[in-house]
């Protein structure tokens, strides 16, 4: 059989491996891998896909400071559509989180954000249907925006073909091992060949890790439930956020008409196509009757999807500690889509050995602090994490 050869080899054609195989063919020829047989289909297919500075934990909330140009303004003939459109965001603090509320308030303002910090009575002015007597104080982010998570990976896609760049689907990787100087790969669609690979294979990162010959690395997958239902009778959604809690244990937000919410569960998972948990449906009902005015009458539709987490939330890219031409893009968490233009250009530059885009590394991104050679990523002591919730800017 022949064997095809590339510069790089990028693993996983989700929005992290299309973004930074978009990048390196800049540089060089590549090659994507995809298990499946369309891109997309796991997490990034499932994403509530928004563009928040003030979601998630401090790094990856920076890598989506960087990516907010990309996003809002691509290069021209990436797309034939806007990639984000107005959607704004609404965090509530209950009695005892304001404190954290200001901090992220704080951190935002210093990244040059707008925000407006306010009573959770004044927020109705944004959303209508919270409980205000769970609440003490909001913090709402006008800048959020919704992504066409769609767009974006066509258009991703697309530039990499017209760079000389190649989609391999149906391409699960069955051998991986490192022969001098290259990887080589067989896949039930060919054999490839690259100097350089890019783990960017969401949940089963850690699988290729392992078919290259590493050791165990703490980057775990988790499901995530989500759940639609129908707004109340005459409501006007349109203009609603996407509304979460500081302590995170739910969001929502308006979704093709109707309302779409998760608990923001976190049950530790194998690889897998990922289903809606019926305890965590429950839950998710639960805490919309909660925390809001509305009632779930019927559930239109549910499901679930891969979150995969560093023991500490924060990324994980770059040379991995033992083998270099290994690069990790991994521990999105569900900030893949906002955060993955910057990510992609953060992991690029490990591949190409280059230095840190300055822009990135102006926000505090460094090699060490996203690496996965950190001792959290690196510790294989006992069984793996649980990984439990984050503070964004603790």
């Amino acid at each position: 059989m022949s064997v095809e050869t590339a510069d790089f080899i990028v693993v996983g054609a989700g929005i992290a491996g299309a973004s930074v195989a978009y990048e390196l063919s800049l540089q060089g020829k590549v090659i994507v891998l995809e298990m499946e047989s369309s891109p997309g289909y796991h997490s990034t297919g499932r994403s509530a896909a928004v563009m928040s500075e003030n979601y998630g934990p401090a790094l990856w909330s920076r890598l989506v400071t960087a990516s907010r140009a990309f996003l809002e303004t691509p290069p021209d003939g990436f797309t034939d559509v806007p990639l984000v459109t107005p959607r704004g965001a609404l965090f509530l603090a209950r009695d005892g989180e304001q404190a954290q509320l200001a901090a992220q308030a704080d951190e935002l303002l210093s990244r040059g954000a707008s925000i407006e910090l306010t009573s959770s009575e004044e927020a109705l002015r944004f959303c209508p249907v919270i409980r205000t007597s769970e609440f003490v104080s909001a913090l709402y982010e006008p800048d959020c925006m919704d992504i066409d998570t769609n767009a974006l990976l066509t258009g991703y896609l697309k530039v990499l073909r017209a760079r000389g760049g190649r989609l391999v689907t149906n391409g699960k990787v069955e051998v991986l091992e490192r022969s001098g100087n290259v990887w080589r790969i067989s896949t039930p669609s060919g054999s490839f060949e690259a100097p350089v690979i890019v783990n960017a294979a969401g949940g089963w990162v850690q699988e290729i890790a392992s078919l290259a010959g590493l050791p165990y690395r703490n980057v775990v997958p988790f499901r995530r439930t989500a759940v639609v239902f129908d707004p109340p009778s005459g409501s006007s959604i349109q203009s609603w956020p996407m509304t979460f809690d500081v302590a995170e244990t739910f969001y929502f937000k308006p979704e093709a008409g109707r309302i779409m919410v998760s608990p923001v569960d976190m049950a530790m998972s194998e690889p897998c196509d990922a289903q809606a948990d019926e305890l965590e449906v429950a839950i998710a009902i639960d805490r919309i009757h909660t925390y809001t005015t509305m009632e779930v009458r019927t559930v239109k539709h549910k499901w679930g999807g891969l979150r995969t987490f560093a023991p500490d939330h924060e990324p994980v890219i770059g040379r991995d500690a033992q083998e270099p031409s290994f690069i990790w893009l991994a521990g999105q968490g569900g900030n893949g889509v906002m955060g993955g233009a910057a990510a992609a250009r953060l992991a690029a530059s490990f591949a190409l050995n280059a230095e840190i885009p300055p822009d990135i590394a102006a926000l505090g991104i460094t090699t060490e602090n996203v690496s996965p050679g950190r001792a959290c990523v690196l510790d294989a002591s006992g069984d793996k994490p649980v990984v439990g919730t984050f503070e964004a800017f603790g």
